[in-house]
């Protein structure tokens, strides 16, 4: 009996050890490419997610634009082969309500603020305001929010191009509420502004409070 313990414990705990070796040596391979596997199949449809993975638990990382988008990754993490759990480390964008966007025009340029859809909202905005007012300073303080209403793009596309009939003054849209002050640039904005808001705004805007003012040499309606 001592002759075979003396060869087989030692057998024993030299197995282990390899064993122990082999899989640490192993682990990292097979965590990277889990990791790249799960985050290529993140990247096309939902860019804002990420996964770290540990042996085949995964921890998804993030700020969701939305419900839907948090539960299509924390779909595509679940049934990427290989994966066995997954911890939701994602989050929401903050809700906006109501979700606003306010364009401020001074002698100072054009200030940008409120809320902004994720996306490319921003970019498209920013277009919008430098076409309708090109040549003018243009500050963007607007924050990523949930809670925009259906056919925000298009009324905020209104909004800037009266902002650009005004000399100074504010257009703001709080929901779908679309709110305008300030002084037109001549009498023909004056009019223009005016007849456009008789009409149905786009975006399913609801007309709000109008102040505005007739530059000083056209009289008020």
């Amino acid at each position: 009996m001592r002759t075979i313990k003396s060869w087989f414990w030692p057998g024993v705990i030299t197995t282990a050890l390899l064993t122990a070796l082999a899989g640490w040596f192993l682990a990292g391979p097979v965590d990277q490419k889990l990791t790249d596997e799960v985050n290529a199949a993140l990247e096309s449809q939902n860019p804002w997610a990420s996964a770290d993975v540990d042996g085949r638990d995964l921890i998804l990382k993030g700020i969701a634009p939305s419900e839907e988008a948090q539960a299509a990754a924390l779909k595509i993490a679940g049934e990427t082969p290989g994966v066995r759990v997954v911890e939701n480390d994602t989050t929401l964008l903050p809700l906006a309500d109501p979700f606003s966007f306010v364009i401020t025009k001074s002698d100072d340029g054009i200030l940008l603020s409120g809320n902004v859809p994720y996306g490319d909202s921003r970019a498209r905005i920013l277009a919008a305001a430098e076409s309708a007012m090109p040549g003018i300073e243009i500050l963007d303080e607007m924050a990523v929010a949930r809670g925009a209403p259906q056919g925000f793009f298009d009324l905020a596309s209104f909004a800037l191009a009266q902002a650009a009939q005004l000399t100074n003054g504010e257009v703001e849209i709080a929901g779908e509420t679309y709110s305008i002050s300030g002084t037109a640039a001549n009498s023909a904005d004056y009019e223009a502004i005016n007849a456009a808001l008789r009409l149905a705004l786009p975006g399913n805007g609801k007309p709000g409070e109008v102040k505005l003012a007739a530059p000083a040499s056209t009289s008020s309606n």
